[in-house]
């Protein structure tokens, strides 16, 4: 793996959730705990508070995140993602969500909606390279 592996996580919070389901499992499963988060309180369609929390990790803690979170990913969606990796870029990145009603199980689901968004970013200086570099990250 690249030490130049960079990993966004954006966690959002309604004000009806319980912020240590989700950043319980954040410590355990990947050793980042919710101090780390930079935190921003948003106002939502209807009024609601929103707490929008956010992390960037570089080098050698963004490698084990992205170890650890392959090696959580089931075989199947795993597959799924290999398979269709290209729908899963924007520009030269790498997105995924993980469902967060799984999540506060520890388990660790790829899905669309109420998700914690994961973008991974690796240095690719030529867009052929774009598939190939993201499909030996997730194989490693």
């Amino acid at each position: 793996m690249t030490n130049q592996v960079e990993v966004s996580i954006e966690v959002i919070l309604h004000a009806t959730e319980d912020s240590k389901k989700i950043f319980d499992p954040i410590s355990e499963i990947f050793q980042i705990k919710e101090e780390e988060f930079s935190q921003e309180t948003i106002v939502g369609h209807y009024g609601n508070t929103i707490l929008l929390f956010r992390i960037t990790l570089t080098k050698k803690r963004a490698e084990r995140f992205v170890k650890t979170l392959v090696s959580k990913i089931s075989k199947l969606q795993l597959d799924e993602i290999l398979d269709n990796i290209d729908m899963y870029f924007e520009d030269s990145s790498l997105f995924l969500r993980i469902g967060k009603g799984e999540f506060v199980r520890k388990n660790i689901s790829l899905q669309q909606n109420n998700a914690i968004k994961i973008k991974i970013k690796v240095p690719i200086y030529k867009k052929a390279d774009i598939v190939k570099t993201y499909t030996e990250l997730l194989k490693a």
